[in-house]
């Protein structure tokens, strides 16, 4: 009779503790928030991490006001100087501006300012070596202003080394696929010159102007650099770039959603760069950096190098961009 209670005894325990066990397998914590977005995104949408992340980059343009006379105007804006000329500046319905005109203003001179605004020195895919680039914005009450026809303003900033040749390239700011510079073919009334100290810019165009020359290319074997990154790293959430050491040049990495890597376009090779990745993700900033040279990857149709980049703060991204 004992022996008979405690199999009973036994039995009852065991299963007991059997479906106990079935629910320590299935038991999943109230926390659980699922794994990283691994996602490429074919079209990103205006409230994709990158945009904020761009925006979060971004230098803030510097504000101020003028008393406009239409008898023309000189004046320091920040570390640029603008010449206004008579009767040069008009609103968009072809009125002439009086009294207080708001201005906004920033000079970009260094690779890590590119970076920053999101503006590779490139233009339709062919490398710009930049002199310098500026965006002025003009407006009064409330209304942009433009140069009237058949004048231009003269934009002076320091520079060191300035090249005789630039030509003057105009870009419009995209917060998804970022800038494209365009040559201003309107050579009459856009033109780049030097001074003892720097540029001298002649324009007949508001908004984002950058003085430069196409890089120097011929007879140089050129390859394309592509950049792998851990899963999480997307082109939603992540930027990537190629910082040149010896000139001031940027190029910008696009995303290749099918192999869900950043791919160069042609870059010539042996040429020293930094490799910079930036990204934003669930708040918090990550930076990845890789000192390299362009090779020539005789496999394939491109080399890849392969970064994982850590978290920073911001602060500490845009300290290191401007060492760049």
């Amino acid at each position: 009779m004992k022996t008979f209670l405690n199999i009973i005894f036994c039995t009852i325990m065991l299963v007991i503790f059997s479906s106990c066990q079935k629910n320590i397998d299935s038991f999943i914590p109230d926390n659980f928030q699922g794994s990283a977005d691994t996602v490429w995104q074919t079209n990103l949408s205006s409230n994709a991490s990158i945009v904020y992340l761009k925006n979060d980059l971004r230098t803030a343009k510097m504000t101020d006001s003028f008393s406009y006379s239409n008898t023309g105007t000189m004046f320091s804006a920040g570390i640029i100087s603008l010449t206004i000329p008579v009767n040069s500046l008009v609103k968009n319905n072809g009125l002439v501006p009086s009294g207080n005109v708001q201005k906004e203003t920033l000079l970009s001179v260094k690779k890590g300012d590119y970076i920053l605004m999101d503006m590779p020195t490139t233009s339709n895919d062919r490398l710009l070596v930049s002199g310098g680039a500026f965006f002025l914005n003009l407006k009064n009450n409330g209304d942009n202003l433009a140069v009237a026809q058949g004048k231009q303003l003269t934009v002076k900033f320091n520079a060191t080394n300035p090249f005789l040749y630039n030509r003057i390239f105009n870009a419009s700011p995209d917060s998804i696929n970022g800038f494209n510079w365009i040559v201003n073919n309107d050579t009459a009334f856009n033109k780049s010159g030097v001074t003892n100290t720097g540029y001298e810019i002649q324009t007949n165009r508001l908004q984002y102007v950058q003085t430069a020359h196409y890089m120097d290319t011929a007879g140089i074997p050129q390859t394309i650099l592509s950049v792998k990154l851990p899963s999480n790293y997307t082109n939603s959430n992540t930027v990537c770039y190629a910082s040149f050491n010896t000139v001031e040049c940027v190029a910008g990495l696009k995303a290749n959603v099918g192999l869900r890597t950043f791919v160069s376009s042609l870059l010539p090779v042996n040429k020293p760069i930094t490799v910079v990745v930036i990204s934003k993700q669930a708040g918090d900033y990550y930076l990845g950096t890789l000192q390299t040279y362009t090779v020539m990857n005789t496999s394939g149709p491109s080399s890849t190098i392969q970064i994982t980049p850590v978290k920073r703060t911001l602060e500490y991204i845009k300290n290191y961009l401007i060492t760049l």
